[in-house]
C-alpha cells in the first residue's frame, strides 16, 4: 500500500482526523453529533451549521450521538489512501465487506451524505 497511514495505531488516526477536521465549514444547514471509532479510539464530532464545532477525544459515558462509524486502524487506513483500492474507496463499500459499522439513527447520515463523505474524506490530507 505505500502509505505511512497504514501503520497508524488507532489513537494516532483519531489524532489525525481531529487535527484536520478541526473547523471545516460547508455551506450547509447540517446538525448532527457523530461518533468515530478507530479500533479503541474515539472520537465525538459535533457538526452545527456545517461546521465542525468540536472534536471530543474524552466525553461523558453517557454522550449520545446521532450515528457511528466503527472500523479497526487498518480499515481508516485503506479508506484514506490517496487513491483507495476497489471496494476500500466508500464506507458503504467498506460496511457492505463487513470491515466497517454504521449503526444508529442514519437519517442524518442519508441526508446529507455528501457533506459526511467529504468530512470523513479529510483523513486523506496529510498532516500539517
Amino acid at each position: 500500500m505505500g502509505d505511512t497511514k497504514t501503520a497508524s495505531s488507532g489513537t494516532s488516526l483519531a489524532q489525525h482526523f481531529a487535527h484536520v477536521a478541526a473547523g471545516h465549514a460547508r455551506n450547509r444547514s447540517v446538525n448532527a453529533i457523530v461518533l468515530l471509532q478507530f479500533e479503541q479510539a474515539q472520537l465525538l464530532v459535533q457538526i452545527q451549521d456545517g461546521r465542525v464545532t468540536e472534536v471530543l477525544d474524552t466525553f461523558p459515558p453517557l454522550a449520545s450521538w446521532d450515528f457511528a462509524i466503527k472500523a479497526d486502524a487498518d480499515t481508516w487506513s485503506r479508506l484514506w489512501q490517496v487513491i483507495p483500492e476497489a471496494g476500500s474507496h466508500d464506507i458503504f463499500a467498506l460496511a457492505k465487506n463487513g470491515h466497517m459499522r454504521i449503526e444508529g439513527n442514519l437519517h442524518p447520515l442519508m441526508a446529507h451524505l455528501q457533506y459526511m463523505k467529504d468530512l470523513l474524506a479529510l483523513g486523506r490530507r496529510a498532516a500539517e
